[in-house]
């Protein structure tokens, strides 16, 4: 499976033994490339659908602790070697495995049953570095298959992967300009 430049999927091993077992999820000697700042534990039902977002800044350290997650990624860095690409990885809590998400990719979570995530961030959440999409925009190049799935206000009225795109190159300017 070929991912974008910077994402990365890791198997996490567990040990056990008669009392139940232990999964180190995140450990800094792996070099992710993220120190995270902030964890966040979601349980989604059913066929929720989160995203498709993009960041500026932050990156997103993922672990799926129950049930399954479709996680799709899109490169939208034009000066990636993996620009335009798309892909989707399913992450089952079964089978606990990492995934990190650097910024530049855009990336959408869909739970077909009921599932819990936990994930990190490298920066403290920011409205300005939460710019998002249409999930089913066919310019994404995505196959969710999925159909109607639940989605946040926010998520069912955002705009296009081409408006998405231009903020994201837009915020990214201007905040490289900033710090010149």
């Amino acid at each position: 499976m070929r991912l974008p430049e910077g994402c990365v999927v890791r198997d996490l091993a567990t040990h056990m033994d008669d009392r139940g077992d232990l999964t180190e999820i995140f450990r800094l000697e792996w070099g992710t490339g993220i120190e995270p700042v902030q964890w966040n534990f979601v349980r989604s039902e059913a066929n929720v659908l989160r995203g498709v977002h993009v960041h500026v800044v932050h990156s997103d350290y993922l672990v799926c602790m129950e049930g399954s997650m479709v996680l799709a990624l899109v490169d939208i860095r034009p000066e990636s070697p993996t620009h335009g690409l798309s892909t989707t990885v399913v992450l089952k809590g079964e089978r606990l495995q990492a995934a990190l998400v650097p910024p530049g990719v855009a990336h959408g979570f869909h739970f077909p049953d009921r599932s819990s995530l936990c994930y990190s961030v490298s920066h403290y959440w920011n409205l300005v570095d939460e710019i998002g999409c249409r999930w089913d925009d066919p310019a994404l190049g995505l196959d969710w298959r999925v159909v109607d799935p639940k989605l946040s206000p926010r998520d069912t009225n955002a705009g296009t992967a081409a408006e998405m795109t231009r903020l994201f190159l837009d915020e990214r300017q201007r905040l490289s300009m900033a710090h010149d």
